[in-house]
């Protein structure tokens, strides 16, 4: 009886070591956290989005179409979201910068 329970205490101590460690490394400040940037499409306008980042170090935004559709990089300055406007169907990746370094990646599929 004594090692079971000496065995549920050292489970115990483990579980709480890991959930202590998960709880760390859930809240970390990575630039490169995905959860700091949106793209929100608008269902009742197709070919309409918004993207929107809370990472004030975003300086640009830049936009891949595989779709043949070519897109300059968007400087945003001190902007925290962009809207976009008349999208052709296809696949677009969405790079948000800060200078040269990519922040994060989104993909946003337009079809209309």
């Amino acid at each position: 009886m004594k090692s079971i329970a000496q065995s549920t205490a050292k489970f115990a101590l483990v579980v709480m070591m890991l959930a202590s460690a998960s709880f760390t490394f859930a809240h970390n400040e990575d630039p490169k956290d995905p959860k700091k940037v949106s793209v929100v499409v608008n269902e009742m306008k197709p070919g309409f989005a918004t993207l929107s980042w809370s990472d004030y170090a975003i300086t640009a935004i830049q936009i891949n179409s595989t779709n043949g559709q070519v897109m300059p990089s968007i400087p945003v300055m001190d902007a925290t979201s962009l809207h976009l406007n008349g999208l052709i169907n296809g696949t677009y990746e969405i790079s948000f910068m800060a200078g040269e370094t990519v922040v994060a990646i989104e993909t946003l599929v337009v079809n209309k």
